[in-house]
């Protein structure tokens, strides 16, 4: 098979356009073109239906689809495996990362794991737990970190890092005093929260359906990042593991929540990949490598609560 005219073939439906394909491969859509018409002659089917306003699949596209992403991956695996026997760890690690780590323990990790392996390149996406799983079930990551992963037939962890879910609110807001309280009283108070494609919302939602409580957001959005800043300047409650609010609970702009809630518990950060698809070196010693980081920080995320609600959980004393 021509794995240029694959290869192509792959980005074309990926950007489902071939001239926007072009531009992420810099080269002319004319060649994108000569090299999938080759592929499709080769085949001797149709790979794409062409339109004015982009390319859809055809069902043989699908087809074809589906297995050259295996073959991609496995393309991947050879590479690295060549490197590796040159006892070079290099080549590319593509990451899928739900947000609530992307600000402290994932640079940091990265960082160490590239001052022993500068030549390792990573690739990093952001998303929710969703787009995470589905990532990686399409072969377009090599590995994920995903909070609260249930079951799914093409995933599995082998990984986990105690992240419970908690409520944060600003300095001087009248739940960071520390008086216990349960979600109903929580939800009373203005909050935010991610979409529904993030296991935060979907755990919130489920909880309060149990307990009778309205879940009733002043803002919604798809970015922890965004949510926080406007938490801090609205004064409202925000739902998040430690890791997501680490230099503001360190800093004391964000304070912890003493809420009553045994189901926000036992979340937990998983390390996932797809079922039956061989990592490379690089990328299993990389695997390693953050999995025997995750006590380390699961102690500097209690350290971190403790010192917070020891602080601030004086019902009413100033600081």
């Amino acid at each position: 098979m021509n794995l240029n005219g694959l290869k192509y073939f792959l980005e074309v439906a990926k950007c489902k356009s071939i001239r926007r394909a072009a531009e992420r491969q810099h080269i002319a859509a004319s060649a994108i073109s000569r090299q999938i018409s080759s592929l499709e002659h080769e085949l001797d089917c149709i790979l794409l239906d062409r339109r004015s306003d982009g390319v859809t699949l055809t069902e043989a596209g699908m087809r074809l689809w589906k297995h050259g992403l295996k073959i991609e991956a496995q393309l991947r695996l050879v590479q690295s495996d060549v490197d590796d026997l040159r006892a070079l760890h290099r080549g590319a690690i593509r990451i899928t990362t739900v947000e609530g780590i992307t600000e402290n323990f994932l640079p940091d990790v990265l960082t160490e794991f590239n001052d022993l392996y500068p030549d390792v390149v990573f690739e990093t996406t952001v998303a929710s737990r969703d787009e995470t799983i589905d990532a990686l079930d399409r072969y377009e990551a090599d590995l994920g970190f995903v909070y609260d992963f249930a079951n799914h037939h093409a995933i599995e962890t082998f990984a986990d890092y105690h992240q419970p879910l908690l409520p944060f609110v600003p300095k001087g807001h009248a739940l960071a005093d520390g008086r216990e309280v349960g979600l109903a009283a929580v939800l009373e108070y203005d909050h935010v929260l991610p979409d529904d494609s993030f296991g935060i919302s979907q755990l919130i939602k489920r909880v309060a359906r149990k307990e009778n409580a309205r879940v009733a957001p002043r803002t919604i959005g798809n970015s922890l990042q965004f949510l926080r800043g406007y938490a801090i300047r609205n004064n409202a409650v925000f739902f998040v593991p430690v890791q997501a609010v680490f230099t503001e609970v360190t800093q004391s702009s964000m304070i912890p929540v003493n809420l009553l809630c045994p189901a926000f518990d036992h979340r937990r950060l998983s390390i996932a990949r797809r079922r039956q698809r061989s990592l490379s070196p690089a990328t299993a010693l990389f695997a390693k490598f953050a999995e025997e980081r995750f006590k380390e920080w699961e102690d500097r995320d209690a350290a971190a609560l403790s010192t917070a609600r020891k602080k601030w959980w004086t019902r009413g004393e100033s600081d």
